[in-house]
């Protein structure tokens, strides 16, 4: 028996999605936009944010501590972010250097399969999804999961002028990877998965942010504002796809 699901207006985007039976991965999205990377090939270094280099489609925010990087022969493709257990104030971001080329307001999906391989601590805080310019403690225009010391994710849309935050119920294991996937086809209306299931059923996640403001780049890193906390997540793949207007 086949692995895959083939799906002609998948989740009623009108477009059409091969997915994995099993794990609901978006193997093959057929949308007009889509980028995909597994973390793959011998570049391991990911260049610093503000310094950008040429065929890299990633670059690396770090505030005082910290690291971000491709994992050495880690099997399917990985990359690594951390925070170090360092009591000060620190950031460790994978992001595409502020450069926003995706779009909310064109009904992007993210979807992203990781895993925390240290739970945060303390104050630390694990976050990904979409994102504005980086901002100290978030962008002020987002919609992403986000992951306390508690364990428990939370979806969050953030546009500026309402912030809607609520805690998913789900509780994430050390080592544990899942699929997590946020769908902006109606803006009005973004919706919140994990590993295929809808979460947050109960809150109507409203981003009333405008065309200029709704543009957006990857989003993956972890953030505390001080302390000793620590945490590292191991990112297997990023996918996002959307319209083209």
């Amino acid at each position: 028996m086949g692995k895959t699901r083939a799906n002609y207006n998948w989740k009623n985007t009108g477009f059409p999605v091969v997915s994995h039976k099993t794990t609901v991965e978006s193997i093959t999205p057929m949308f007009p936009i889509v980028f995909m990377d597994d973390f793959l090939g011998g570049d391991v270094v990911i260049p610093a944010s503000g310094s950008p280099e040429s065929g890299c489609k990633w670059s690396k925010k770090i505030v005082s501590n910290g690291t971000v990087a491709k994992t050495a022969d880690g099997i399917n493709g990985l990359a690594a972010i951390s925070l170090s257990a360092t009591s000060a104030k620190m950031d460790a971001a994978l992001h595409m250097n502020d450069e926003l080329m995706l779009s909310i307001a064109q009904g992007a999906i993210f979807e992203t399969r990781l895993a925390l391989t240290t739970l945060p601590t303390l104050l630390s805080v694990a976050s990904f999804g979409l994102w504005g310019a980086w901002a100290d403690g978030g962008s002020a225009y987002r919609v992403g999961f986000e992951v306390p010391a508690t364990g428990i994710v939370t979806c969050e849309s953030d546009d500026n002028a309402t912030d809607i935050p609520a805690a998913s119920g789900i509780t994430l294991v050390v080592n544990i990877y899942h699929i997590f996937r946020i769908d902006c086809t109606v803006q009005t209306d973004i919706k919140f998965y994990i590993d295929g299931v809808r979460v947050c059923t109960t809150t109507t996640y409203a981003n009333a942010a405008s065309t200029a403001n709704s543009k957006m780049q990857p989003h993956l890193g972890l953030y505390k504002a001080s302390g000793a906390g620590l945490g590292v997540i191991s990112v297997d793949y990023v996918k996002i796809f959307q319209d083209r207007s």
